[in-house]
């Protein structure tokens, strides 16, 4: 869970997708369902236990390999980009660009870990004393 992306006091939470929009299996698909398809996929699994259980909202984040997502997504960015603008101080445009680059250096740190491992430990971000101007 997050802090949330939707209402004070609510919990989010995200669950993270990345598939091949070229594999031989989508070739007849276009992206915009290949996104909807996993978004519906993951909100059957997920959605129902997290209203009723948990009581928070639940957001899938569904990306994929050439680097496209869902326009869900978008609108957890934006939504988590006003948030670190009030907070910091910081320009709109800054602050998206610093959290589109760690998410695509997330993403890919990801992937390499899981096609070979690792041999340290996962290194913790802390973006209070972040400069998110790129200067």
């Amino acid at each position: 869970a997050v802090v949330s992306t939707q209402s004070r006091g609510e919990a989010s939470y995200l669950d993270v997708r990345v598939f091949h929009p070229n594999a031989p299996s989508y070739q007849k698909t276009s992206i915009a369902q290949l996104h909807k398809t996993h978004q519906n996929q993951k909100k059957m699994a997920y959605l129902r236990r997290v209203l009723n259980v948990e009581q928070g909202s639940f957001t899938p984040l569904v990306f994929a390999t050439s680097g496209g997502f869902a326009p869900e997504v978008k609108r957890v960015l934006e939504r988590l980009g006003a948030k670190i603008c009030v907070k910091h101080q910081e320009g709109m445009a800054e602050t998206m660009t610093f959290i589109r680059q760690k998410l695509r250096f997330s993403l890919l740190r990801s992937t390499l870990v899981a096609l070979r491992g690792t041999k340290r430990r996962v290194i913790q971000f802390d973006a209070s004393e972040t400069d998110f101007r790129l200067t």
